[in-house]
Protein backbone atom coordinates (compact mmCIF):
# COMPACT_ATOMS: atom_id res chain seq x y z
CA UNK A 1 0.00 0.00 0.00
CA UNK A 2 1.01 3.80 -1.11
CA UNK A 3 1.76 5.78 2.19
CA UNK A 4 3.12 8.67 0.79
CA UNK A 5 1.32 11.89 2.34
CA UNK A 6 0.03 14.35 -0.93
CA UNK A 7 3.14 16.40 0.10
CA UNK A 8 5.71 13.67 -0.45
CA UNK A 9 5.15 13.04 -3.91
CA UNK A 10 6.24 15.60 -6.31
CA UNK A 11 2.72 17.10 -7.92
CA UNK A 12 1.82 17.49 -4.48
CA UNK A 13 5.28 19.17 -3.91
CA UNK A 14 4.27 21.33 -6.72
CA UNK A 15 0.49 22.15 -5.48
CA UNK A 16 2.06 23.04 -1.70
CA UNK A 17 4.57 25.36 -3.64
CA UNK A 18 1.46 26.83 -5.87
CA UNK A 19 -0.81 27.32 -2.36
CA UNK A 20 1.81 29.43 -0.77
CA UNK A 21 2.77 31.28 -3.81
CA UNK A 22 -1.19 32.44 -4.80
CA UNK A 23 -1.65 33.56 -0.71
CA UNK A 24 1.79 35.26 -0.99
CA UNK A 25 0.65 36.97 -4.02
CA UNK A 26 -3.19 37.68 -2.29
CA UNK A 27 -1.38 39.24 0.46
CA UNK A 28 1.47 41.17 -1.78
CA UNK A 29 -1.78 42.82 -3.48
CA UNK A 30 -3.67 44.02 -0.83
CA UNK A 31 -0.42 45.37 1.03
CA UNK A 32 0.62 47.21 -2.33
CA UNK A 33 -2.95 48.65 -1.89
CA UNK A 34 -2.40 50.00 1.54
CA UNK A 35 1.13 51.32 0.44
CA UNK A 36 -0.90 53.27 -2.30
CA UNK A 37 -2.93 54.73 0.12
CA UNK A 38 -0.17 55.15 2.97
CA UNK A 39 -1.62 53.46 5.91
CA UNK A 40 0.61 50.65 5.93
CA UNK A 41 1.39 49.65 9.36
CA UNK A 42 5.44 48.68 10.71
CA UNK A 43 4.51 44.95 10.88
CA UNK A 44 2.76 45.19 7.54
CA UNK A 45 5.64 46.99 5.91
CA UNK A 46 7.96 43.44 7.18
CA UNK A 47 5.44 41.77 5.78
CA UNK A 48 5.11 42.95 2.44
CA UNK A 49 9.52 42.81 2.47
CA UNK A 50 9.52 39.31 3.34
CA UNK A 51 6.79 38.54 0.76
CA UNK A 52 8.46 40.65 -2.11
CA UNK A 53 12.40 38.74 -1.00
CA UNK A 54 10.45 35.58 -1.03
CA UNK A 55 9.13 36.18 -5.09
CA UNK A 56 12.41 37.10 -5.90
CA UNK A 57 14.05 34.44 -4.35
CA UNK A 58 11.24 31.45 -6.25
CA UNK A 59 11.96 34.37 -9.22
CA UNK A 60 15.66 33.49 -9.38
CA UNK A 61 15.40 30.01 -8.23
CA UNK A 62 13.34 29.43 -11.80
CA UNK A 63 15.62 30.93 -13.56
CA UNK A 64 18.72 29.05 -12.95
CA UNK A 65 16.86 26.06 -13.55
CA UNK A 66 15.72 27.05 -16.64
CA UNK A 67 19.03 28.43 -17.36
CA UNK A 68 20.47 24.62 -16.68
CA UNK A 69 17.96 23.25 -18.81
CA UNK A 70 18.52 25.03 -21.70
CA UNK A 71 22.38 24.56 -21.40
CA UNK A 72 21.48 20.38 -20.99
CA UNK A 73 18.88 21.15 -24.37
CA UNK A 74 22.03 22.60 -25.90
CA UNK A 75 24.82 19.56 -25.15
CA UNK A 76 21.78 17.21 -26.43
CA UNK A 77 21.15 18.66 -29.11
CA UNK A 78 24.88 18.81 -30.32
CA UNK A 79 25.06 15.14 -29.37
CA UNK A 80 22.31 14.73 -31.50
CA UNK A 81 24.10 16.44 -34.34
CA UNK A 82 27.38 14.26 -33.65
CA UNK A 83 25.40 10.82 -33.58
CA UNK A 84 23.50 11.71 -36.93
CA UNK A 85 27.14 12.66 -38.64
CA UNK A 86 28.25 9.03 -37.75
CA UNK A 87 25.45 7.37 -39.12
CA UNK A 88 25.42 9.06 -42.54
CA UNK A 89 29.35 8.40 -42.49
CA UNK A 90 28.70 4.60 -41.96
CA UNK A 91 25.80 4.52 -44.34
CA UNK A 92 28.00 6.01 -47.18
CA UNK A 93 31.23 3.33 -45.87
CA UNK A 94 28.56 0.62 -45.90
CA UNK A 95 27.19 2.00 -49.82
CA UNK A 96 31.31 1.95 -50.86
CA UNK A 97 31.64 -1.46 -49.66
CA UNK A 98 28.65 -3.03 -51.22
CA UNK A 99 29.45 -1.42 -54.24
CA UNK A 100 32.79 -3.31 -54.01
CA UNK A 101 31.50 -6.26 -52.99
CA UNK A 102 29.25 -5.84 -56.24
CA UNK A 103 32.19 -5.38 -58.09
CA UNK A 104 33.68 -8.53 -56.82
CA UNK A 105 30.70 -10.52 -57.81
CA UNK A 106 31.50 -11.28 -61.61
CA UNK A 107 35.16 -12.37 -60.51
CA UNK A 108 34.19 -14.82 -57.93
CA UNK A 109 31.38 -16.37 -60.16
CA UNK A 110 34.40 -16.72 -62.53
CA UNK A 111 36.36 -18.22 -60.05
CA UNK A 112 33.62 -20.76 -58.65
CA UNK A 113 33.33 -22.24 -62.52
CA UNK A 114 37.05 -22.98 -62.92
Amino acid sequence: MNTRTRTDSRRGRREQREVERDARRSRLRVLLARADRGVLTPEESALLRGDVEAEITECDTHRRSAGGQQAAAMRLHTRIEAAEQCIAETEAERDRYAAEAEALRPHAAEEGRR
